[in-house]
């Protein structure tokens, strides 16, 4: 077996020895996207944190019904929907053998609170909201009835186990449309990337990489469109598409409407090491979609020094960092001018160098192995919370308060984080001591400190404030 992991509170420990993550795809399928990278990004940085990991999907033609990859073992079990009830079935055979389980709702959840028991830590993985997006991909009862599963079912099911999702506008969306109670805890994607990036190595004539799955929501008609008028003063303009999907056909349709043969080329699905050397020719990316969890394809060319022009909405206002990394824009019809004045701009090399730099420096935080950390700290908490009921007994809520300490004598970060929840982080920045300090207000935080042998002096100053949506990605 792994060697276990800790949470202490009050002197006792918590042992997470064996992970289930369930998702109803893994990479292998032809429609994997960004969830089932996150998946099984974390499955993988489990394994190397000595956690096993067993990973529960649905069946796809041409691959093994047990797989092992990365360290961690896949079971591919039923169809696209019912994966589900083969899924419930494992885990209640195999609920004894567990420590915890991620639990992926893509639109529509496991439910697997039913089958686990109620002192085994279940994470409801919520990448975004999809309540929309059922209204856009089904008729009545079906789109009625998704919305039901993935609202009320949901609250009602889950209850007040913790929630991971991977942004703060996600977090919003989460209270906001789906009124659910447990605690929400903001668990960025990580990133791949290379040790500096290299405008070197992009096109000679301005080009546009876009790497997306192409469905209905990512508007990739509104993209085609900008590049056909931003062509009017960029004439050499150029857009890679890397990606496939549903809408393929339609997208080479409206390419030849639009007279664009020459200047667009649609790759379709391509390997990870193709991908990479594509956005490395980019000049910028660029996102027309309706909202994401996470834009995640907007990190992957930050992580090459690549900016980005995007419509400021739901996810994407988080991975862009307006007008250092990229820029957002309001409307539709800004996206021509935008991706014309970004261009135009990065034509001077050391404007170019300047965007890259920046856009590195800040995808540089977000790493997959802190990704899985912060996923097993937290089915740490939440074990420790459901089956010891220790001291601390802060209650749900998503007031996150910043601590900076400062002065001649700071205690040491490992030392805090040994004595505060796991979900709480603590961090060397520079001078100072950064910690995000999650369900508490400075009121609590006092409480906190002084428990963890922290007094303010002349020797440690403290500083409070609540914490900002920039905050929850900077130092999760």
């Amino acid at each position: 077996m792994p060697s276990a992991h800790r949470n202490w509170f009050g002197g006792n420990a918590v042992e997470v020895r064996h992970v289930a993550v369930l998702n109803w795809r893994d990479r292998s399928h032809p429609r994997a996207g960004g969830a089932e990278l996150y998946c099984e990004q974390v499955a993988a940085h489990l394994v190397r944190q000595g956690v096993a990991v067993t990973y529960l999907t649905a069946r796809v033609s041409g691959h093994p019904a047990v797989e092992e990859r990365q360290g961690f073992r896949i079971l591919r079990m039923g169809g696209t929907f019912t994966v589900y009830l083969a899924v419930l079935i494992w885990l209640w055979r195999h609920r004894k053998h567990i420590d915890g389980v991620l639990d992926s709702q893509n639109g529509i959840p496991f439910f697997s609170p039913l089958v686990v028991g109620r002192r085994l830590p279940v994470l409801l993985l919520i990448h975004h909201v999809h309540q929309r997006q059922f209204a856009e991909y089904f008729g009545w009862p079906m789109r009625w009835i998704g919305r039901w599963l993935e609202k009320t079912a949901t609250g009602l099911i889950y209850g007040r186990r913790a929630i991971v999702t991977v942004s703060p506008s996600s977090r919003n969306a989460i209270r906001r449309e789906l009124r659910l109670k447990g605690n929400v805890f903001v668990v960025p994607c990580g990133m791949d990337r290379p040790d500096v990036p290299d405008v070197e190595r992009r096109a000679a004539r301005p080009r546009i990489v876009c790497v997306t799955r192409l469905v209905p929501h990512k508007r990739m008609d509104l993209v085609l469109e900008a590049v056909a008028k931003a062509r009017t003063v960029v004439a050499d303009l150029e857009l890679h598409l890397v990606g496939d999907g549903p809408e393929v056909d339609a997208i080479r349709a409206h390419i030849k409407r639009l007279a664009l043969e020459a200047s667009v080329v649609v790759h379709g699905r391509v390997t990870d090491a193709e991908r990479t050397a594509i956005l490395q020719t980019a000049w910028i990316t660029v996102s027309a979609s309706t909202g994401e969890g996470w834009g995640l394809s907007i990190l992957e060319a930050a992580a090459l020094g690549v900016p980005a022009v995007a419509l400021r909405v739901s996810g994407v206002q988080d991975a862009v960092r307006d007008g250092r990394t990229g820029v957002l824009i309001d409307e539709e019809s800004e996206l021509a001018a935008a991706i014309v004045d970004l261009i135009e701009r990065l034509g001077d090399s050391s404007e170019a160098r300047a965007w890259a730099s920046r856009a590195w420096a800040w995808s540089a935080q977000f790493t997959w192995e802190r990704t899985a950390e912060r996923i097993r700290l937290v089915l740490e908490a939440e074990a420790a919370q459901l089956a010891l009921r220790g001291p601390d007994h802060r209650g749900a809520g998503d007031v996150v308060t910043v601590v900076e300490l400062t002065g001649a004598a700071l205690p040491d970060a490992d030392h805090l984080r040994k004595r505060c929840r796991h979900t709480d982080t603590w961090s060397a920045r520079g001078d100072k001591i950064v910690g995000l300090i999650h369900g508490a207000d400075e009121i609590d935080v006092l409480t906190v400190l002084q428990r963890a042998g922290v007094q303010p002096s002349d020797q440690v100053r403290v500083r409070l404030r609540v914490g900002r949506t920039h905050d929850l990605l900077e130092y999760a």
